[in-house]
């Protein structure tokens, strides 16, 4: 047997494998006209070009038949066929058993499978490709050292090297950003957080070290990607000019989520609306107000954040009483009402400090305002401000501390002698009096 197998072996073996295969089992005795007529027998005689077909498809099976007799026809020859069908079929099953290790050993380890699911597939292959040529008597060493196979080599060996490295970088730095969040003591709100900004954060990296590899790559095949970058410049300025307010939105979003502004369930007040925020998303955030109205804000309407139940509120009351009253005395009894509310447990749990008497900070037209706060909890505030006020209004209608509201005073005016005109008032009694009486009881 050759140590290259003819390409008529090569097609033997393809036909043997086929369904006109079966055209071989005739015996070989019988003469080939005879054949022809037993197949123009079975098939439809008004069809010429079927008969056609059926002669073209015996006589290859007869070329076949030829080709497999001259190739097996002594021992030596079938020996070294078997042999190297088994070194082919060993190799496959090699290559088989190398795969399952990778996929046992190695893709479990690592965070993104699917690079090195690729990668091994595609050394494998090469493997088990050069591996069978060599068993069939292809020479691969010569078939490298030439021209261009060297040079398909070289791009070959520098494509698998810049892929290789580029894996190893993604590697790396989910890696090292895997580590810095694992080693933090992180809360619920700010892992809901990274959940967000985490993956918009990987890909976009992922997709920055993909562009890389593929233009070297390309460029690595020969390809120029010098229009290829200046068309992609174009689209991008393209883009960012059709679509600046999605840019704003994402950069935005982007830099609010990662500085941890505000978090899911915290109060806030943000583009005109006033409300407890429900979802965050890189886009927008969705706010439901007091009402129960949910208001989506895109992140570009956002000039400023106001959170109000950022770790601890603090519960404003500024107290009104009349200019007749004693501000110390007035002061010492709200001072009372603090420390009544401090003893009951439920109302003290939300509250952080004793109350702070912040002074005198008013002396209005018709009442003097002393302001007071309690550190509170963050969504005890409002809560403590309504209880406080309420406690206020009754114990001053016990004391007698009048709560004052506007008052207005008529001025008549002057005379040319600095006198006041007077001031006539008529005064109007109504009684009520019995239906048969008739009267009215008025009096002027």
């Amino acid at each position: 047997m050759p140590e290259k197998l003819p390409v008529e072996v090569l097609i033997s073996l393809f036909l043997l494998l086929c369904p006109g295969s079966a055209f071989h089992c005739q015996p070989r005795a019988e003469p080939a006209g005879a054949i022809r007529a037993q197949s123009r027998e079975a098939v439809n005689p008004g069809s010429s070009e079927a008969d056609t077909v059926w002669e073209e498809l015996i006589q290859a099976g007869e070329d076949t038949i030829e080709v497999m007799e001259e190739t097996f026809g002594s021992l030596p020859d079938a020996l070294t066929l078997a042999k190297r069908l088994g070194i082919s079929l060993l190799l496959l099953f090699a290559v088989y058993l190398l795969w399952r290790a990778v996929k046992r050993y190695l893709l479990p380890r690592v965070r993104s499978g699917w690079p090195v699911r690729i990668l091994s597939v595609f050394m494998l292959g090469c493997g088990a490709v050069m591996g069978i040529l060599s068993a069939w008597g292809a020479d691969v060493y010569i078939l490298l050292t030439t021209p261009p196979g060297k040079s398909v080599f070289g791009s070959f060996a520098t494509i698998l090297f810049v892929v290789i490295g580029a894996y190893i970088v993604w590697e790396f730095i989910n890696y090292l950003l895997y580590r810095h969040i694992m080693a933090m003591n992180l809360g619920e709100a700010l892992e809901k957080r990274l959940q967000t900004v985490l993956p918009l954060a990987r890909s976009a990296l992922f997709t920055v070290i993909c562009i890389i590899t593929l233009l070297v790559i390309l460029s690595e095949l020969g390809l120029n990607i010098a229009p290829m970058l200046a068309g992609a410049g174009i689209v991008g300025l393209a883009i960012g000019f059709g679509a600046q307010s999605l840019v704003k939105d994402l950069l935005t979003g982007f830099f609010v989520l990662l500085e941890n502004t505000i978090n899911v369930g915290d109060w806030v007040l943000l583009g005109g609306h006033d409300g407890q925020v429900e979802n965050l998303t890189i886009r927008h955030v969705t706010v439901r107000d007091i009402y129960g109205n949910l208001h989506t804000v895109p992140w570009s309407s956002v000039v400023t954040i106001t959170n109000q139940t950022r770790d601890f509120g603090y519960a404003v009351v500024e107290v009104g009483f009349a200019y007749r009253e004693n501000v110390d005395e007035v002061v010492a009894v709200v001072q009372q009402i603090a420390d009544e509310m401090r003893r009951e447990p439920e109302i003290n749990e939300g509250i952080l400090s004793e109350l702070q008497i912040l002074g005198l900070i008013e002396l209005g037209d018709s009442a003097v305002v002393v302001r007071t706060r309690f550190k509170t909890l963050p969504f005890m505030r409002w809560r403590l401000e309504r209880d406080f006020r309420r406690r206020i209004k009754n114990r001053f209608d016990e004391l007698g501390i009048e709560i004052p509201y506007p008052h207005q005073t008529v001025y008549f005016g002057e005379n040319k002698q600095g006198q006041a005109p007077p001031a006539r008032i008529q005064i109007q009694k109504l009684a009520d009096s019995e239906p048969d009486q008739g009267t009215n009881g008025s009096e002027t």
